[in-house]
C-alpha cells in the first residue's frame, strides 16, 4: 500500500475570500475523504454517511467510490503521519473517493 499523502484544498468564492479549507488525503493516486470530512462538507452528520452507504452498499464499488481500510493498512495508515484523521479503537476506515462522494449527494440531497 502506498502511503496516503495528504495537502490542502481551498474553495474560493467571490471577492477571493477563502469558504472552505480541507485536507485532502491522496491514496493510491486519487484524492479521499474520511466519513467525518464528507459529513462536514455536505454539513450532515457522519452517520448519516455510514446509514446511506449500509442502505445503498450495492451500488458502491471497493476501490472506485471509497477504499475500505482494515488490519495492517489501517494500522499503517494510523501510524502515518496523517494519524489524526482516525480514532485509536477504529476498526475499520472508508476514505471516499470523488465518485463516492458524489454518489453520497445523489442518495442524500445534498447535490
Amino acid at each position: 500500500m502506498q502511503i496516503p499523502q495528504i495537502y490542502r484544498l481551498s474553495v474560493k468564492r467571490k471577492g477571493g475570500r477563502i469558504v472552505n479549507d480541507i485536507q485532502v488525503i491522496e491514496r493510491d493516486g486519487q484524492r479521499v475523504l474520511t466519513t467525518q470530512q464528507l459529513a462536514e462538507k455536505y454539513g450532515t452528520e457522519s452517520r448519516r454517511i455510514s446509514d446511506n452507504f449500509n442502505a445503498n452498499q450495492s451500488k458502491y464499488q471497493n476501490g472506485v467510490h471509497y477504499f475500505k481500510l482494515e488490519g495492517d493498512e489501517l494500522r499503517e495508515f494510523k501510524g502515518s503521519a496523517i494519524s489524526g484523521f482516525v480514532g485509536t479503537r477504529v476498526n475499520a476506515l472508508y476514505l471516499w473517493t470523488e465518485r463516492g462522494a458524489l454518489l453520497h449527494a445523489k442518495s442524500l440531497n445534498t447535490a
